[in-house]
């Protein structure tokens, strides 16, 4: 456009402006396509990924539980053995939406909202990481190596898929902030950007959207906790900043991001103390990993270098280290302090691998963009030659718009979300519970329920709660291993390893049922074969039941007579003539 002779008027753009505006506005290149391959298979990941048969049915039991009594529970309402020992649901809105969506829409719902919700965290992630760099293809990789360090925590469905939603939010609105919370100014230099007026619609999202984020975090999932270590971080490494800068503490109480980053954290510290348990809520989610149970618990237990974990960790740091040596980019004090603190969480309990993997790219991509080249854009023009296209990476054209949005659409219409849209079959339910679930079984102890103790493995418990009998006596669940009393969760384990005198432990709580899985507890299975006045009611694939229960033996022994009597039957028939 040109200026016209009389001031303050532009001349009309030509349509060969506008031409050239829409094609380098919507044009895309190679880093877009591999951006929408990557999501569309995200998207189909996530949906097909199965039910695990753990700890998800005692948070749907749990909710059921909380709807029922409209109110929450003060003791685990499912472990007889646990009574008397307080519980703090960390978790009790997580349940109930588990549990209000399971009630519309069955397991199918449970793994569509599982789909959905990882799938959005990731493309939240993905909108923080190119909001600090500005570069689609360093985004993806950063995506990429996100999903690579956690890769172990990553298919799982449980309320820690609402933290993980709450912690992308977060690093959605600091990453924004970054591009005014910079290095201290210099007060004659007019052009720093941190004299520039900082955007209403970020202060809004600071003050009230921040705080409103851990509001519903500390009722979804304990991890809330992680958050404010990130918050507050974020204050200190800025208060380091600034005093490493000015050598003055006036110039740190005096900078605006300070105190921009106090109020917000002490903002979410009050919002958060809105829970039903207040500061215990706080307290019980710091020192939960130092539950004595959870040491027995293989993700809580301290980082295997040699591990699958272990390695991605370790190739993390080198990464790091290498990034630093060469990148331009500032370090930024905040980034080293979370990168610390959750990389010593991580070598104390596995299970922070997760947290771990979204900090530590978070701090490095802006430090990835710096290292790789930028490559100037080439827009091509309908029926462009060649010779006049440029770098092949360059290239940005109207035909690879189409092609992206096409896998995009390919993405979405063949994912077991939109299948029933379209008139397709919804996802059978075989492929969505996992292969270990032991559904059989419960259908068996349904129609022959236990009256006495019962012995379980505890990756078994919270299935056997949700769909066994009611009012089953299980020995142990997952959701309640912090809650059983340390004595008896050290019984537990000795029952499930068959140590010397597991007989007698199993008499001193009388128990009368053993389920044990055959390939897990290959040792307990032999064992419990051999116990005097116990018959083998069940047997499949996975599981068998020993019981001395005689209403128990009576049914499967008057079962086990019916199907030979069948068979009988059949044999004797004359050929051609068929049995009822």
């Amino acid at each position: 456009m040109s200026i016209d002779s009389h001031p303050g008027t532009l001349e009309p753009e030509t349509s060969l402006d506008k031409s050239q505006f829409y094609r380098e506005t919507f044009s895309m290149g190679w880093s877009h396509l591999i951006t929408c391959l990557w999501f569309a298979w995200l998207f189909f990941y996530f949906g097909n990924v199965h039910i695990f048969y753990s700890d998800i049915w005692g948070h749907v039991s749990y909710g059921d539980w909380i709807l029922a009594h409209r109110s929450l529970p003060q003791y685990d309402p499912f472990l007889s053995l646990a009574d008397g020992v307080k519980s703090i649901d960390a978790a009790w809105l997580s349940q109930i939406l588990f549990a209000k969506v399971y009630e519309n829409w069955g397991v199918r719902g449970l793994s569509h909202v599982f789909a959905l919700t990882v799938f959005t965290t990731h493309v939240l992630f993905w909108c923080a990481f190119y909001i600090k760099t500005g570069r689609v293809g360093v985004s993806t990789l950063g995506s990429f190596l996100l999903i690579l360090i956690a890769s172990s925590r990553i298919a799982i469905i449980r309320p820690e898929i609402f933290g993980t939603f709450c912690v992308a939010l977060l690093l959605v609105i600091m990453a924004w902030s970054e591009k005014y919370d910079a290095w201290l100014p210099d007060p004659s230099d007019d052009d720093n950007p941190q004299r520039k007026k900082t955007p209403v619609p970020l202060l809004f999202s600071l003050y009230l959207g921040i705080p409103l984020i851990f509001l519903a975090w500390a009722n979804l999932h304990g991890s809330f906790v992680v958050g404010l270590a990130i918050l507050g971080l974020q204050f200190l490494g800025r208060v380091l900043e600034v005093f490493w800068k000015t050598k003055s503490l006036v110039q740190v109480c005096t900078d605006p991001w300070v105190r921009r980053w106090l109020i917000v954290t002490e903002l979410s510290v009050c919002t958060a103390l809105l829970n039903p348990y207040h500061m215990d809520l706080f307290l019980n989610s710091l020192l939960f990993p130092r539950n004595p149970n959870l040491k027995d618990v293989l993700e809580w237990e301290p980082l295997e270098f040699r591990d699958a974990e272990g390695i991605w960790f370790c190739m993390a740091w080198v990464l790091m280290l290498g990034l630093y040596r060469h990148s331009r980019e500032r370090v930024r004090t905040a980034d080293v302090l979370r990168i610390g603190l959750l990389s010593l969480a991580v070598i104390v309990g596995v299970r922070m691998i997760g947290w771990f993997s979204v900090i530590f790219v978070y701090a490095m991509v802006s430090h990835l963009a710096n290292v790789i080249p930028r490559v100037k854009p080439v827009y091509l023009k309908p029926g462009a030659g060649e010779k006049t296209a440029g770098s092949f990476w360059a290239r940005r054209s109207l035909v690879m718009t189409s092609i992206c949005v096409l896998i995009l659409w390919f993405g979405f219409a063949f994912s077991n979300i939109a299948t029933p849209l379209f008139g397709g079959k919804p996802r059978d339910l075989n492929k969505i519970y996992s292969e270990g679930t032991p559904r059989k079984l419960t259908e068996f102890l349904k129609a022959h329920p236990p009256q006495g103790q019962v012995w379980n493995p505890q990756w078994w418990g919270d299935w056997l709660v949700w769909d066994g009998p009611k009012d089953m006596k299980v020995f142990m669940t997952t959701n309640a291993v912090h809650l059983a009393p340390p004595r008896v969760w050290r019984d537990y384990l000795g029952i499930a390893r068959a140590n010397r005198g597991w007989q007698s432990v199993a008499e001193k709580y009388n128990v009368s049922t053993f389920i044990v899985h055959k390939d897990k507890q290959v040792a307990l299975d032999k064992q419990v074969r051999l116990l005097k006045g116990f018959k083998n009611v069940y047997e499949d694939d996975l599981a068998v039941v020993m019981s001395c229960e005689p209403a128990l033996i009576a049914a499967a022994e008057a079962e086990k007579t019916a199907e030979k009597e069948q068979e009988t039957d059949q044999k004797a028939a004359p050929e051609g003539e068929e049995q009822p």
